[in-house]
């Protein structure tokens, strides 16, 4: 469907959204701080919910009140466990379940996540990449972030959840790899107790990356029939919403030479209610824009060892100078600077 069209239709989901099936993450979170001796109204507070709403399955959550639960849940989370204890539980209540136990191989599971990404895992979107026997998923959250706090939470999320299924489907995480944005966290026993794999910080982009043979192994406690059953069922259900937000990102992906009034347009909007829907998201059109060239840059230098001339040339510049200046506003640092990085790691 055209995204312009997409645009004016119910079938879009913002920020302020109510997402289905992400009260089930919300109340677990909610119980495992109360576990560890942390009062709900503590958590809930600024958000609007009630905990007995959890209890009686009423609670009604959008993106915003999932991420203040998440800010919420770091200020008294002083061991900087609940996102990698959350990560493990995602398929609780989730009818993607059943399908994850009896799938043939991780490609499998990943094409189904990808299709019927349903109760709360809209919040991700993964770029497939293949390059030299690996393959890698560059994740971004769907609606944005709202600060740094909850850009973390929410990759420690998704790597325990990731980590915790391949152990629990191929037995060991040792082929696996994790990528993330930010620097290497003073809770790094965390990643090492709940991961079991390879991590890499300070990598401008959150990543997880898996050999060839893994990804396609022939998982031998898979059942096909049982498969096909779990399918039919999530066929039945309604797939969430798209993201507003990953949709305009995919645009200018897509078209990076469209300035901020013709993606407006192409949305439907006035440049001034376009630069407010993007503000609600806590983010900017050259936010965007920068986001997406600085993953590109990234991974084809880290990963395909472009040269500078090659991703200048990919990335639309003309000149050397203007592709340099452009890359350190995105990364911070230099080509140069970034290939020096990686050879000492």
């Amino acid at each position: 469907m055209n995204a312009g069209v997409n645009a004016k239709s119910s079938q879009l989901s913002y920020i302020d959204t109510p997402c289905q099936g992400l009260q089930s993450w919300a109340a677990q979170l909610v119980d495992l701080a109360k576990h560890r001796g942390v009062h709900p109204d503590k958590l809930l507070k600024g958000t609007k919910l009630f905990y007995q709403d959890f209890a009686a399955g009423t609670a009604s959550i959008t993106i915003e009140q999932f991420y203040q639960l998440q800010e919420n849940c770091r200020q008294f989370d002083n061991q900087h466990q609940l996102s990698f204890l959350l990560g493990r539980k995602l398929l609780n209540h989730n009818p993607l379940y059943s399908a994850f136990s009896q799938a043939e191989s991780l490609r499998t599971l990943q094409k189904l996540l990808t299709r019927s990404p349903l109760h709360g895992f809209n919040l991700f979107n993964a770029q497939h990449k293949h390059h030299q026997g690996r393959h890698y998923f560059i994740i971004n959250l769907s609606f944005g972030a709202m600060s740094a706090t909850i850009e973390q939470f929410n990759c420690e999320l998704f790597a325990s959840f990731i980590a915790a299924t391949c152990k629990w489907r191929i037995g060991n995480n040792s082929d696996l790899c994790f990528s993330f944005p930010y620097p290497e966290p003073k809770h790094i026993e965390q990643y090492h107790t709940n991961l079991q794999a390879n991590c890499k910080f300070s990598q401008q982009l959150f990543m997880i990356s898996i050999s060839d043979e893994l990804y396609n192994k022939h998982l031998i406690d898979s059942c096909p029939s049982l498969l096909q059953q779990s399918l039919t069922t999530i066929q039945q259900l309604p797939l969430p919403a798209s993201s507003w937000l990953q949709l305009v990102r995919d645009h200018i992906a897509t078209h990076p030479q469209h300035s901020l009034e013709t993606v407006a347009h192409y949305f439907t909007m006035s440049p001034a209610t376009f630069k407010r829907k993007l503000k609600q998201h806590h983010t900017r059109f050259s936010a965007l824009q920068d986001c997406i060239n600085r993953q590109t840059a990234v991974f084809n230098i880290a990963t395909l060892a472009q040269s500078n001339e090659t991703l200048a040339g990919e990335l639309n510049f003309s000149d050397l100078p203007n592709f340099r200046r452009a890359f350190k506003r995105w990364t911070g640092t230099t080509p140069s600077q970034l290939r020096s990085i990686i050879t000492n790691n």
